[in-house]
């Protein structure tokens, strides 16, 4: 069961790091600074069906990591929660898979798909750090996993700035959304590794 989460949170994140480089690398004048990483799999995008085909993928890749994390590193119930939200985040990837936003992600008179793609991938961030904070302060006294409290705080705070830098009103925040991305992937890697190292049973 073990290799099969790591597996699952190494495979999840690579997934998703592919879909956005290459979706960018194939679409003219994309500008990874100033775009959504769901344009790329955007409806009427050349590289829409691929990109949330990976997402769909990826999402449910790291919420059955997460999952596995509930059994894998027992520990309070306040761990278990946090976990649970990150599983969470991972199901919002897959519904943003599911649900893709319009053309260029507008706002301008969003369709169904795009509305539920923002309010389901919003909800999932959202649910990503907060489950990330959760463990951080479940596990600040515990001599064990101290300093993977520190990590989540490292991770997690930032993560709760760069959440409301994600709107248009920002000018580049399609780089505060890889910033989230990546304090979420660096700490879903810290705790695949932990994973890893747990002693059977």
């Amino acid at each position: 069961m073990r290799t099969l989460a790591f597996a699952s949170a190494l495979l999840g994140l690579a997934l998703l790091l592919v879909a956005t480089i290459a979706g960018g690398l194939v679409t003219p004048g994309y500008d990874h600074a100033r775009q959504y990483i769901s344009e790329l799999g955007a409806t009427g995008a050349a590289t829409g069906p691929a990109v949330s085909a990976a997402f769909v993928v990826s999402g449910a890749l790291q919420a059955v990591f997460w999952i596995l994390c509930i059994r894998l590193l027992p520990g309070s119930r306040l761990v278990a929660a946090g976990f649970a939200l990150s599983a969470l985040n991972g199901l919002g990837l897959l519904a943003g898979g599911v649900f893709p936003c319009d053309a260029g992600c507008s706002l301008s008179d969003p369709s169904l798909s795009a509305v539920l793609h923002d309010v389901l991938g919003g909800l999932g961030y959202l649910c990503g750090v907060a489950g990330i904070l959760l463990v951080a302060m479940a596990w600040r006294t515990d001599p064990v996993r101290r300093r993977l409290s520190g990590l989540a705080l490292l991770c997690g705070m930032p993560g709760v700035m760069l959440i409301w830098m994600i709107h248009p009103g920002f000018e580049l925040f399609g780089l505060a959304q890889r910033g989230l991305e990546l304090a979420i992937a660096v700490w879903t890697l810290a705790i695949a590794f932990a994973v890893r190292r747990a002693p059977a049973g």
